[in-house]
């Protein structure tokens, strides 16, 4: 999966820093992020530093990554959903993750509560409202991959209705106020494919920050009738599948890759 860096370590404490001649820059317009001719990413040392004020994000191993509004050397841009396949991984990683920073603070200039502009907040990774102190964390939205298991020990693959990732899936949704996160799996299975599931048993979580949620991966068994009601205003496609068959995912950046890829093995 796309966080998967090992050997390297992901730092996410929130220790703000001047940037060093070797540190990453990075520059997001929309969807779109800043790169050198090669594609490669700019370093500090690369920049000039006129009029530019640097954000500091996170860091891997030894290395700090920072935000920049405006990258003015020789550029081009690529868009960020081509970190999926972005090789090192861990830039990749470091690119999404700060695109998501990005996204939140550019949705977060202003308090929802009573409109003053907000400020970066100095000891803690938030946007603080300086007139009537409301804090903005960074959006993080749990959400469920649910791979469904019948008795004949074939899997559930959908297609999403409206969305721009067109690949075999698997049952996904969001959790709702009020519920765990097991009962969110009980919740989007019958809303989506009509059917009831048992013996849920987690595989593991994952940070999206594609669409900024936090992925939790479950499967799970049929519970009774495994006839499928789909909901076609969320599926355009749902049916079983042998785990023999061959799946047509784009990469193996996702959580929902890699349940099909283990399932397949057992």
């Amino acid at each position: 999966m796309i966080q998967d860096i090992f050997p390297h370590i992901f730092k996410n404490e929130y220790h703000p820093k001047k940037p060093k001649e070797d540190d990453y820059v990075f520059s997001f317009f929309q969807n779109l992020v800043t790169v050198k001719k090669d594609h490669s990413f700019f370093k500090y040392q690369d920049l000039s530093q006129d009029n530019n004020e640097f954000i500091y994000l996170f860091e891997i191993d030894n290395t700090s990554f920072f935000l920049c509004d405006e990258i003015k050397e020789e550029h081009d841009t690529i868009s960020v959903k081509t970190m999926r396949t972005y090789l090192p991984q861990e830039l990749a990683f470091a690119c999404i993750t700060g695109w998501q920073l990005y996204d939140w603070m550019k949705n977060n200039q202003y308090c929802g509560r009573c409109s003053t502009p907000t400020v970066r907040d100095t000891k803690e990774r938030a946007m603080r409202c300086p007139k009537c102190g409301n804090v903005i964390y960074p959006k993080l939205s749990p959400a469920v991959i649910v791979c469904i298991i019948n008795a004949k020990k074939e899997i559930l693959i959908t297609h999403y209705s409206s969305s721009f990732y067109t690949h075999d899936a698997l049952v996904a949704g969001y959790a709702e106020i009020g519920e765990t996160i097991e009962e969110t799996v009980h919740r989007e299975v019958k809303e989506e494919t009509g059917l009831n599931v048992k013996n849920l048993v987690y595989y593991k979580s994952q940070p999206w920050s594609f669409s900024q949620t936090l992925l939790f991966g479950f499967f799970c068994e049929v519970d009774g009738d495994d006839t499928i009601h789909m909901d076609q205003n969320e599926l355009k496609y749902a049916a079983w599948h042998k785990t023999s068959d061959t799946f047509d995912l784009p990469d193996t950046a996702s959580l929902t890759a890699e349940m099909i890829h283990y399932i397949k093995t057992k």
